[in-house]
């Protein structure tokens, strides 16, 4: 059962994110990676619209720590919105983590900060500090990853 709702899960985000990713200009995607706990990441994150000096945009995420336990989380994102070379951002959102074992899935609730640096066209590096807790435990994760922006800019 459990394994039927991961998969239904991942393919409906996979399906809506392709028809985002070719509809939108601005998406961006990201890889990155916890050194201290080895959790890889991929993301895609969605500008939806902009007041003022802040762009607001939703992010999706799907984790896997090396020793078990993928996720799957989404995350309202405030970040700046002409940012010439450095883009900070702020976060909160929940996720569900995937638990080995037939253990029901666990959800969370998370905040982030971070900041991406343009390199050179749509590609950028990032790094962010990632908090969040569940019914199980609370801890704090530090990425380190890289970025690609559709249209080449913010």
């Amino acid at each position: 059962m459990i394994q039927r709702l991961r998969r239904l899960v991942v393919a409906v985000l996979a399906s809506v994110l392709v028809t985002l990713a070719s509809a939108h200009a601005g998406l961006t995607f990201g890889v990155s990676l916890n050194p201290v706990d080895v959790v890889a990441n991929a993301s895609v994150t969605l500008p939806i619209f902009v007041t003022g000096e802040a762009q607001h945009a939703a992010r999706a995420d799907v984790s896997y720590a090396f020793a078990g336990l993928p996720a799957l989380s989404a995350t309202y994102l405030l970040r700046d919105a002409e940012a010439e070379r450095v883009q900070t951002y702020l976060g909160a959102g929940l996720g569900i983590a995937f638990l080995s074992g037939g253990a029901a899935p666990a959800l969370s609730l998370h905040a982030l900060a971070g900041a991406n640096v343009r390199v050179a066209g749509g590609l950028g590096a990032f790094g962010e500090v990632v908090v969040g807790g569940n019914a199980l435990a609370t801890d704090m994760r530090f990425a380190l990853g890289f970025s690609y922006t559709l249209g080449g800019g913010r």
